[in-house]
């Protein structure tokens, strides 16, 4: 003898829906547009209109990614880095060439991140060479550290 159950099938938790992330694009084909009208044109004006309207919005957009994807935030004065970078990029924007088909994203974004690489290096060879006199043993004598110019040693025995 079986018995049936009148038990109620609880029903299935509501499935949430992923949201879909809009990337905010921040360099179009309105920006590529704008550099490539900036390369083209010659007149001043035109070009600092494009620069604050298009181009330079999308190179801070730029920067700022390209610095912290590689993690280059760990440079030394990375704020005043991250301006002499947007300024490099403004003076070889006229380096670029429409048509040979590569994107000016592309172009500009190489560029950046090979500007970023090589401020790196530089800092890293700098830091090497750098000898903090606290890191000196203390057996070595400081007469011999400090280097005398002779010209002064003459000058006063001429004098």
């Amino acid at each position: 003898m079986s018995k049936e159950t009148n038990m109620k099938i609880p029903a299935p938790p509501p499935t949430r829906k992923k949201k879909v992330k809009s990337k905010r694009l921040y360099f179009t084909q309105v920006h590529e547009d704008a550099i490539v009208a900036y390369v083209k044109t010659e007149s001043a004006r035109e070009r600092t209109i494009l620069y604050r309207d298009f181009i330079g919005p999308a190179f801070n957009e730029m920067v700022d990614k390209i610095v912290f994807t590689y993690k280059f935030t760990s440079l030394p004065n990375i704020e005043s880095l991250r301006d002499e970078c947007k300024i490099w990029l403004v003076t070889i924007l006229e380096k670029f060439d429409p048509s040979k088909g590569h994107k000016a994203f592309s172009y500009c974004s190489v560029i950046t991140k090979n500007w970023f690489i090589h401020k790196v290096r530089k800092t890293n060879q700098s830091s090497k060479r750098e000898v903090q006199i606290d890191d000196l043993p203390k057996n070595i004598d400081m007469s011999k550290v400090v280097v005398e110019n002779e010209y002064h040693s003459k000058r006063e025995e001429y004098e």
